[in-house]
């Protein structure tokens, strides 16, 4: 699971655009699948702590709908035969903030922190088919996500919390596949990559003869996090911060030393201010 995962991000990483939105790289109707549904993936590993799980929980477990969909599975299960089930994520519409704050800032621009989503949820539904092979096939389908940091803890929430009522005994999960109106890859987050790569500057290369404007935005993102003097430009962000802390904390320090030569050896300059992370988890 988190080496198909990884795998994904940099293909991803290097994939033409459909289009930039500032830093970040937009692909637009986009798919993959993970068939090895392992537990080698963990909230710890990608800079969250447990309250990360609480708050997806919170917003993206629709009790009535799940419950509904794990009787019809039961059904489906002893019946033996093909079908599929399928429940909705719509825990929250507006996140971040309540309703009236959601006019005002509809209306006036005012009011709320311009990252609270007033888009809907980002995981929209879920479907589970059972095949005449006994196997089941798992399809979430989504309006957006951010493929560095955001969607791995996704990953974490569906296979421990989302399906965990489902019994897959007889039928075991073959495959999940994730289906994206919108995918981001925002380099903000590509430091959440770096601890789990054997290759890092291997891969960072590739960026950078595939898609020199990501690379650079990467490398200034990057940079930073993990060398000092490239500190200031995120003192202020909380966000931005925490991202730091975790990147510090995981990458060692003998693969640190050389990612901060390449960083310094390849920054673009100063170029661009800090960018938020997007008000809608993209």
């Amino acid at each position: 699971m988190r080496e198909q995962w990884i795998d994904h991000s940099l293909e991803a990483a290097i994939q033409a655009a459909s289009f930039y939105s500032g830093a970040r790289k937009i692909i637009r109707n986009h798919s993959f699948t993970i068939d090895r549904i392992r537990d080698d993936l963990h909230m710890p590993d990608i800079g969250f702590t447990r309250s990360k799980m609480t708050m997806l929980t919170k917003n993206y477990v629709h009790e009535e709908s799940r419950a509904a969909a794990v009787g019809l599975w039961e059904g489906r299960l002893e019946r033996g035969k093909y079908g599929s089930v399928g429940f909705h994520c719509f825990s929250h519409y507006v996140k971040g903030a309540g309703a009236n704050a959601y006019r005002e800032r509809i209306n006036t621009r005012k009011g709320t922190s311009k990252r609270a989503s007033v888009m809907g949820p980002c995981i929209q539904s879920v479907s589970l088919t059972l095949t005449n092979k006994r196997e089941t096939h798992v399809d979430c389908f989504y309006r957006t996500t951010e493929l560095f940091k955001k969607f791995p803890a996704d990953l974490v929430f569906i296979r421990d919390t989302l399906l965990s009522p489902f019994d897959f005994t007889s039928a075991p999960i073959a495959s999940i596949s994730f289906h994206f109106a919108n995918v981001t890859c925002h380099p903000m987050y590509f430091v959440t990559l770096l601890p789990m790569l054997d290759d890092p500057i291997g891969e960072l290369e590739e960026i950078r003869k595939k898609d020199r404007y990501f690379f650079n935005w990467v490398v200034k993102w990057t940079a930073r996090y993990i060398c000092p003097e490239y500190h200031r430009g995120i003192a202020k962000f909380a966000q931005a911060q925490r991202v730091k802390q975790a990147a510090l904390e995981l990458i060692k320090p003998a693969t640190l030393k050389k990612l901060q030569k390449y960083l310094r050896d390849n920054h673009p300059g100063h170029r661009g201010e800090y960018e938020d992370e997007g008000s809608d988890n993209d």
